[in-house]
């Protein structure tokens, strides 16, 4: 009898053993699966794929001389015209301002004359400098640069006759314009009210002189920027 009963409860505990195996089985089967988060950067790229893209900021023009040289290299043409020839050195300070260096130089040689075999010198023999400076201040760029400015030149001129020594200082107020023909090759035609000083010596120990000229002045010059 005794035997018969410790059967029973063990085989009530071994079923019992069973039962909570299958349980513990079905309840992993039916639990849920968990939801796995989405990586944070794909939140990202839609933020930034909805974000507006900034605007680009437009850049300021800045004006300048751009291939404008800086250092050019000038011929008075009606100088040159009226066998009186200047070259000047002009400096392009800035956009509007142009300083100009003059300088003019010609010598006249001697004349010889040749009678009877011999030559005899006419001692007329001259020469003329003139220095000076010049600038141009350019006021409106619409069409054509339009410029306002003045000259200053001392001019040597040769002996005359009744004199020792002959001087003159040129100075006038011009307004001109300036047109580029090519790239850096520049034409300029300036008018205005120009002033002629001239004073000197007398020749055999005579009094000095001098006298004041003025009157409508121009000029025509061409400079070529090199560099």
């Amino acid at each position: 009898m005794k035997k018969i009963f410790l059967s029973a409860v063990i085989a009530m505990a071994l079923c019992s053993y069973g039962y909570a195996q299958d349980e513990e089985e079905y309840e992993e089967e039916e639990a849920p699966a968990q939801v796995t988060k989405a990586p944070a950067y794909e939140e990202e790229e839609e933020e930034e794929e909805a974000a507006p893209a900034p605007k680009k900021e437009k850049k300021k023009e800045k004006k300048s001389s751009g291939n404008q040289g800086f250092f050019g290299i000038g011929l008075d043409l009606t100088g040159a015209f009226s066998n009186d020839p200047a070259i000047n050195f002009a400096f392009r300070l800035n956009d509007n301002m142009i300083l100009s260096a003059i300088f003019g130089l010609q010598h006249r040689g001697e004349t010889t004359v040749n009678a009877n075999g011999t030559e005899t010198g006419m001692e007329d023999d001259a020469t003329t400098l003139s220095v000076g400076a010049a600038f141009d201040f350019i006021v409106v760029r619409n069409f054509l640069p339009f410029s306002i400015g003045g000259e200053f030149v001392y001019n040597s001129l040769p002996d005359e006759d009744n004199t020792e020594s002959n001087s003159e200082i040129d100075f006038g107020v011009m307004a001109g314009v300036h047109g580029e023909i090519i790239p850096n090759l520049v034409l300029s035609g300036k008018a205005g009210l120009g002033f002629v000083y001239a004073f000197g010596d007398a020749a055999g120990g005579g009094a000095d002189y001098s006298r004041m000229d003025f009157g409508i002045a121009y000029k025509v010059y061409l400079t070529w920027f090199a560099f």
